[in-house]
């Protein structure tokens, strides 16, 4: 291995450490009562040294959060090419992979959405984003496919499996907000799996072809689905 080769493997392995420090310090304490000093403390190097690969404590969350949403989306590529999986059992495989994905990450995104409405100001290499961003849209686009070619949903043209990718995409985010990470309602009774099943015979009632019958939208009367 040559010199350049070694610089850069060890500039990588130094990111990662970082990376991993962060995601400890994360964990047990939280994204916004963890400061770079403490990273810097949990990975045995310098604050400087952290400036040398990221740009602030939302760049570091950043750069998890592109490694979690390449997962899911290796997931959603997982379950969609399941293409004799019925649709509503489907959706709440999608929806526990969501879960799973976002209950470490919801942070980062909700920061996101803030700064595209000009509410905070977030530091985050553009690479960075841009990636993530596409990680999303590739994601998005596979579900919509997913609803075009299915015969369980009605939505055949592209803008309108859009309407329904979306819809699944803002229910999704919208359910999160009301569990914590162990599943439990912060408003009410319900259990998350209860009422992710509920949510999600509802709008399949609402987006279903019209050719299925009401029994084929029931996520229980199928088996799980085994990835």
């Amino acid at each position: 291995m040559g010199v350049k080769e070694r610089k850069a493997r060890e500039k990588t392995q130094r990111a990662n450490d970082i990376l991993e420090a962060a995601l400890t310090c994360f964990e047990s304490k939280g994204f916004l009562n963890t400061t770079l000093q403490d990273v810097a403390k949990e990975a045995e190097i310098s604050v400087g040294l952290i400036y040398r690969y990221f740009q602030s404590k939302e760049d570091i969350f950043a750069s998890l959060a592109l490694k979690g949403a390449e997962q899911f989306d290796r997931k959603m590529h997982t379950l969609l090419g399941k293409k004799k999986i019925a649709a509503a059992p489907l959706l709440a495989q999608i929806a526990d992979a969501f879960f799973e994905f976002y209950s470490p990450y919801g942070e980062y995104f909700d920061m996101l959405i803030y700064s595209y409405k000009g509410m905070k100001q977030v530091q985050i290499q553009g690479a960075t984003l841009t990636k993530l961003m596409s990680v999303t849209l590739t994601t998005l686009d596979q579900l919509k496919e997913y609803v075009q070619a299915s015969p369980e949903f009605r939505a055949k043209e592209e803008e309108e499996a859009l309407h329904v990718v979306f819809l699944l995409w803002g229910t999704l985010l919208g359910c999160h907000k009301l569990f914590d990470n162990s599943g439990r309602g912060h408003l009410f009774a319900f259990s998350r799996e209860e009422f992710l099943q509920q949510i999600i015979q509802q709008i399949m009632t609402g987006i279903a072809s019209p050719k299925i019958h009401p029994s084929a939208l029931s996520i229980v009367a199928h088996p799980p689905i085994e990835l």
